[in-house]
């Protein structure tokens, strides 16, 4: 499923300004683009509908100008390009951006109720692998929702939500290690998506390009690709 040209606007529109770009930088015609930031920052190479950003130090970027985008956008071949740069430097993986242009319509079997109370939020984030939550990004979202199991308060799992650029929300979902797999981070998503729709926002989720069940969830709720982010930190 492809976006409309305008949710397409809106998404080039928002990285445009996280990134430093002019406001129609990543609209129109494909285009290639390089952002020079301080030693130490983070190196970064955005896929967007047909655009191409490299953002990071400015050795880095020299370097990186004998690179075509398929090395640039491989996780190990963007991380041996930056450790020229800095030893210690660390990756923080690719992911797949998509977007959805519409609350999805779940089927009726759906488990639990949504709760608001940040105490079940924060059990779900205690209860599961230090790496899952950071991933998340849940523990320092804005919004945050959990689901609950009706009959003993148990918190299922968990969805966050940031706001990016004033325009998308970044969605996050964690299923508490013995929930996996039976349809709880699907039905947080959902809602998430929805909270954001209501709120004016395009949900945005990012998809490790190694994680099926994440971008199983995407799939089920309608969204659609629309690029892909590598990024590389220096500790």
């Amino acid at each position: 499923m492809s976006l409309a040209d305008h949710t397409r606007s809106i998404i080039a529109l928002a990285w445009a300004r996280m990134i430093g770009l002019g406001d129609e930088e990543l609209l129109g015609a494909g285009s290639h683009h390089e952002v020079i930031a301080a030693d130490g920052s983070a190196v970064a190479f955005l896929r967007l509908f047909d655009h191409t950003v490299l953002s990071g130090p400015a050795e880095v970027l020299r370097h990186a100008r004998r690179r075509d985008d398929a090395e640039l956008a491989d996780e190990r071949r963007l991380l041996e390009l930056s450790r020229r740069h800095a030893p210690g430097a660390r990756s923080l993986g690719a992911a797949n951006l998509l977007y959805a242009e519409e609350p999805a319509a779940l089927g009726a079997a759906q488990r639990g109720a949504v709760s608001f109370d940040p105490e079940h939020v924060r059990a779900v984030l205690a209860a599961s692998p230090a790496d899952d939550v950071q991933a998340s990004g849940i523990a320092a979202a804005p919004w945050s929702a959990a689901l609950v199991d009706e009959g003993t308060g148990t918190a299922l799992g968990a969805a966050g939500r940031e706001l990016w650029a004033g325009m998308l929300g970044q969605l996050g979902v964690l299923t508490v290690p013995d929930q996996r797999r039976a349809g709880v981070g699907l039905q947080l998503a959902a809602v998430a998506a929805e909270e954001a729709f209501s709120e004016g926002l395009v949900p945005q989720w990012r998809a490790r390009t190694e994680s099926v069940g994440s971008l199983r969830i995407a799939a089920a709720l309608g969204f659609s690709p629309a690029g892909s982010q590598t990024t590389v930190v220096f500790d």
